[in-house]
């Protein structure tokens, strides 16, 4: 521990210009890249059910809600679905890339999907994840006919609090500085061990 404090302040110039160098690098990098806005919402499966067949009722309408999630991963992420979204929004993209945009993961063990849209803009991120769950509804019953008992709601609509962003200004400025003290280190431990000049003796 000694060796290394005596490393630091031999080396401190090196190791601050240096720290230095890399989060203005790293800021730089983050602040000339297109920022990506990730946007999230939950949804879940629905199956109308009678009442008045009771247990036996609510017993198929899970067994039917299990195979049905899995089913709608594929509609929810589908180029039809995306069309549909920009219709509605308005959006310039083409339906292969707003697709793209989309993730859809099933919560284990339940009828509830995640989805995660990432978009060039907060705005489309927060409206695509809300939008493809009706349209994804929409579409499934249309091919399955108007008998069918399963739909997909809304849970929980995106939030504007929790759309994160990337590359994040801070992120990228935190990991050049840590790069930049390390490069600091590793020259400060080069001159530190570096053998002195050897002066020749006057004959």
């Amino acid at each position: 521990m000694q060796e290394l404090m005596t490393l630091v302040r031999r080396g401190l110039v090196w190791i601050i210009v240096l720290g230095i160098v890399g989060g203005g690098a790293g800021a730089a990098v983050a602040a000339t890249t297109d920022p990506t806005y990730t946007a999230g919402s939950m949804a879940y499966v629905q199956v109308e059910v009678d009442p008045e067949e009771g247990m036996t009722g609510y017993s198929y309408a899970s067994t039917v809600a299990d195979s049905a999630t899995d089913g709608f991963l594929p509609v929810i992420t589908s180029p039809a679905v995306a069309q549909e979204v920009i219709d509605e929004l308005g959006l310039s993209q083409s339906p292969t890339e707003v697709a793209s945009w989309v993730s859809a993961t099933r919560v284990t063990d339940s009828p509830a999907i995640e989805i995660q849209v990432s978009a060039p803009s907060r705005e489309d991120a927060i409206a695509v994840a809300d939008a493809v769950v009706a349209h994804a509804s929409d579409d499934l019953g249309a091919l399955a006919g108007d008998d069918y008992p399963v739909s997909l709601a809304l849970l929980s609509s995106a939030q504007v609090g929790a759309v994160t962003q990337t590359p994040s200004l801070l992120r990228y400025a935190a990991v050049g500085v840590v790069v930049g003290v390390i490069a600091g280190l590793v020259v400060a431990f080069v001159l530190a061990t570096r053998p002195a000049p050897r002066r020749d003796r006057a004959e």
